[in-house]
């Protein structure tokens, strides 16, 4: 899957997308977001991994604007983990 600037940060595993953007800062995490979001088939899984606390608002808030379910934000070792189901 190409995702122009955000290749690299994507890995489709275990049905999913997970997208790795810790060390960003606002507006990175939602730009990116956006544009996985924007690429994925409907229906799809995305985590995406943060570690820029503001994120954990900006991120579901920009999912939802999209039309997306946030399933949920879960602290984890020093960053987020937020779930997001496309559609």
């Amino acid at each position: 899957m190409s995702i122009g600037a955000v290749d690299g940060k994507v890995v489709r595993a275990d049905g999913k997308y997970v997208v790795d953007l810790r060390g960003l800062i606002c507006p990175y995490p939602q730009l990116y977001t956006a544009k996985v979001i924007k690429s994925v088939e409907n229906g799809a899984m995305v985590e995406v991994l943060v570690d820029y606390p503001q994120s954990c608002q900006t991120v579901p808030a920009l999912a939802s604007r999209l039309g997306c379910s946030v399933i949920d934000v879960v602290q984890a070792d020093g960053y987020w983990v937020i779930r997001i189901k496309k559609g």
